[in-house]
């Protein structure tokens, strides 16, 4: 018969005193202030534990926690006064965290140590570059020129994308690196030297991409509304972009780089991006007083001589599709003699004040295949702080460098743009209503409704002839406007209004004509709101939207809105919506949460004083 052993006896846990050293206790339960019953507790910063260590001879254990009122407003030296459940025990565990904790110190006092990548952690190589290690050592690779010339290259390397990443100036930087100014910006200059040369090519350009992989990269929406599935065009989305920058004391400059439009001084870098949100090519920077229409045109234009084509045209082909904002319709005639389809939003008469409703449903295709050159741009001044500053006289050599070398970065490292997972249900919405006409904007504009108030009867969003508004979710709020943008301007729209009024001004409106818009009229109920410009505070939009009894995004029958876009059937304007966003969903929201709200006292109120 076989006996287990007997188990050993647990090792005791040795403890020791060490004459005029104290400890706080090693609990992240409460706050180490004695009576504080404060939730919100954080760890002990390392600094403020190595300061009452070494000068206080108190020690702060490694599970410690202090509330967030104590750490702001209460001296150092008061700390350990504070603590009256000191104790003086130690155990080996805490003279390792000691260790641990100068060790800390030494490598914060010394700055972040690039040559050695495993020293430093991944978020802090995120905060300082935007890139993981693997990436950072797979950019590395791919500039194999630096690694040449310099002899710490991978501090080099991450000087520049600290550089470009947080827009600070060399000064501040050089306390990082813990060297000269002089020398970091010789650091600066030879990596972006070496990026340039070594790396954009590889990822930015004509050639680094063919226009097979153009068609590859398009989504399914434009391809599918502005394409041909059966023999596939390439997609390019054109836009120009604003770099802004220090006023120059040379005039020919400063007049140059002045916009009217802007009222400040810049440069445009203008860009060309596949329907993904990959960035083709970056040219520029232009004048700021060049429009983009010329800038197209001179992208379209011989460069070598009359006999030779300009790049781009031996890049596409007849056919090929450019998707443009209303700033490019004087390049349209150009862009059509070398054979290429162009799609822009319509500009209305000079004697009307609406789009028609084809031109306004033309005009929302065009936004829904569009947005992606400006997230792209965006993207630059989210992810490189330096050109979100007005970039100094000194540094414009350089400028137009950088922002190629930050569209490389964002083509190699960042996840292209996906088609949305209502993809398919947008299709079928646009084939269903992209001809259907506005039959309420019909029938406002015969009985004059924008200026006649005595069929309206006006009510709060709370009484009970609202009641039967259809209760709509999420997922049929973003089939109804054909995307989020609206929904996002729709909150502030309420916010505005709910808190100036405390609920939307809503006119109700019933008449046995209404069949004329819908035959079941007995059944449907026509309101009007009056929504304030979000640009202009003398004007204000007739909203008006029928609807009937039941649930779902299909009992909104007609809307139609005085806006320029107010009558497309293709989704909405952003005033309709903002009246559904309320009606059908936000006035559930127990909690409904008004954006920025924090701006709204900044500045003194002169009329309420």
């Amino acid at each position: 018969m076989l006996h287990r052993p007997p188990e050993p006896e647990p090792v005791p846990l040795v403890t020791f005193t060490v004459p005029g050293l104290t400890r706080a206790a090693n609990t992240s339960r409460r706050c180490l202030f004695n009576n504080c019953d404060n939730l919100e507790l954080r760890e002990v910063p390392n600094s403020i534990k190595v300061y009452l260590l070494s000068y206080h001879r108190f020690y702060i254990p490694k599970y410690a926690r202090i509330c967030q009122n104590h750490l702001r407003n209460t001296s150092l030296e008061s700390i350990p006064q504070n603590v009256t459940r000191r104790q003086n025990e130690f155990n080996p565990a805490c003279f390792d965290e000691i260790i641990n904790m100068y060790t800390a110190a030494m490598e914060q006092r010394n700055g972040l140590n690039f040559d050695n990548m495993h020293e430093i952690t991944e978020d802090d190589l995120h905060f300082w570059t935007g890139l993981r290690h693997d990436q950072f050592e797979n950019l590395f690779r791919q500039v194999p020129s630096l690694s040449r010339r310099s002899s710490s290259p991978r501090e080099d390397l991450c000087a520049y994308l600290c550089k470009i990443r947080t827009g600070e100036p060399s000064v501040r930087l050089s306390t990082i690196f813990n060297k000269s100014r002089q020398t970091l910006d010789r650091k600066i200059k030879l990596a972006r030297l070496c990026i340039f040369q070594d790396f954009v090519p590889l990822h930015l350009g004509l050639d680094h991409i063919t226009r097979e992989d153009v068609i590859r990269r398009n989504r399914v929406l434009p391809n599918s509304v502005m394409g041909n599935e059966e023999s596939p065009k390439a997609i390019l989305i054109v836009d120009g972009s604003y770099i802004y920058i220090q006023k120059s004391s040379n005039f020919l400059f400063q007049r140059k780089s002045y916009s009217l439009h802007k009222y400040q001084n810049l440069i445009k870098p203008f860009m060309i991006v596949c329907g993904d949100g990959h960035i083709v090519d970056v040219t520029g920077p232009y004048d700021a007083t060049t429009s983009d229409a010329t800038i197209m045109e001179q992208v379209l234009e011989n460069h070598g001589g009359p006999m030779e084509e300009a790049p781009i045209n031996f890049f596409l082909e007849e056919g090929d599709i450019f998707i443009l904002d209303r700033g490019f319709r004087d390049a349209v005639p150009a862009l059509e003699a070398h054979g290429y389809v162009t799609h822009m939003p319509p500009t209305k008469n000079r004697n009307e004040t609406q789009l028609s409703t084809e031109e306004a449903n033309k005009s929302r295709l065009v936004t829904m295949c569009r947005w992606v050159v400006e997230a792209i741009n965006g993207r630059f001044k989210r992810d490189f702080k330096l050109f979100r500053y007005r970039i100094f006289n000194r540094a414009m050599t350089t400028t137009m460098t950088d922002y190629k070398i930050a569209a490389a970065l964002i083509n190699c490292f960042q996840e292209p743009y996906e088609d949305s997972m209502y993809t398919e249900q947008f299709l079928n919405i646009i084939n269903i209503n992209i001809h259907k006409e506005n039959l309420l904007s019909n029938y406002v504009s015969q009985r004059n409704l924008n200026r006649q108030r005595a069929p309206f009867r006006l009510l709060s969003s709370a009484d009970p002839d609202l009641a039967d508004f259809p209760r709509l979710t999420r997922e049929d709020m973003i089939l109804f406007a054909l995307g989020t943008y609206h929904i996002k301007i729709a909150r502030s729209y309420c916010s505005e209004h709910i808190k100036r009024t405390g609920v939307y001004e809503i006119e109700v409106y019933r008449h046995p004509e209404l069949v004329t818009v819908d035959e079941n009229a007995a059944n449907s109920m026509l309101i009007r709101c009056r929504i304030q410009s979000r640009h202009v505070r003398s004007r204000v939009y007739y909203t008006y939207v029928l609807y009937k009894r039941g649930e779902g995004r299909e009992c909104i029958v007609e809307h139609y809105c005085s806006c320029i876009h107010g009558k497309r059937t293709l989704g909405s304007c952003a005033h309709v919506i903002s009246v559904i966003f309320y009606l059908g969903w936000a006035r559930y929201e127990e909690n409904f949460s008004h954006p920025a709200l924090i701006l709204d006292n900044v500045t003194l109120d002169i009329e309420r004083m």
